[in-house]
């Protein structure tokens, strides 16, 4: 037992938690995780059998640490907290709500363990679909407009800035239900076809601190 644990201690806390996620990547899969711990670090090949001590002691301590701890495993303890992170870390499109589903735990200690570990549910940002000259028109314009501004310092407050999105009833993307969940902004984007008045449209602008609208257009 004493040598099973001395054995333990030689791989550091950072490599058992790599095992760890691995194997709840891999569906706790024991032999597939073993092979793609091997394949991501292929000098630091771990037998089948330390990989199955590391998970077992992590499952039954609740610990990466050799050393039981004396508090009680909440529900948002170790065990629940590695499984959530890994079903992110392999989908990072994956709901709350299918989280849940998967491992029995609540909403909000779904949020609070994401939070712990600073992930953010950026949402998709939807851009229309550019063609021909309009790479080239656009930084033309951009180059134009800064020249503008190094003239005249509140060039920008005298810009109208409009936008208009059409309403319809074939089911568009609701953004704020696609989320995308990571450490850093991933810069979500889709490509969107231009909108078409199938329902109604609405248009509104801004400039300088002023409003101007909504108007509904049938």
């Amino acid at each position: 037992e004493q040598n099973c644990k001395w054995k333990m201690n030689s791989a550091t806390v950072e490599e058992k938690i790599e095992m760890i996620l691995i194997y709840g990547e891999y569906r706790r899969n024991v032999d597939d995780a073993v092979a793609l711990y091997a394949e991501r670090f292929p000098d630091n090949v771990r037998s089948r059998s330390f990989f199955y001590k590391i998970v077992t002691a992590f499952i039954s301590d609740s610990s990466v640490q050799t050393k039981k701890r004396k508090r009680r495993t909440t529900v948002t303890g170790e065990v629940n907290e590695i499984a959530v992170l890994a079903a992110v870390h392999h989908n990072p499109q994956v709901s709350n709500r299918q989280l849940h589903r998967d491992f029995g735990i609540s909403g909000d200690s779904i949020r609070r363990i994401l939070h712990r570990h600073k992930y953010h549910p950026y949402h998709i940002s939807l851009h229309q679909e550019l063609h021909g000259d309009d790479f080239h028109n656009r930084v033309v314009f951009c180059e134009w407009a800064l020249q503008q501004m190094q003239t005249n310092p509140n060039f920008i407050a005298n810009v109208l800035f409009s936008d208009e999105s059409t309403f319809t009833n074939h089911g568009g993307v609701n953004r704020h239900n696609m989320h995308y969940w990571s450490v850093e902004n991933p810069h979500w984007l889709r490509q969107v076809e231009h909108q078409r008045p199938w329902s109604v449209n609405v248009w509104c602008g801004i400039i300088g601190n002023r409003l101007i609208g909504p108007y509904f257009i049938l």
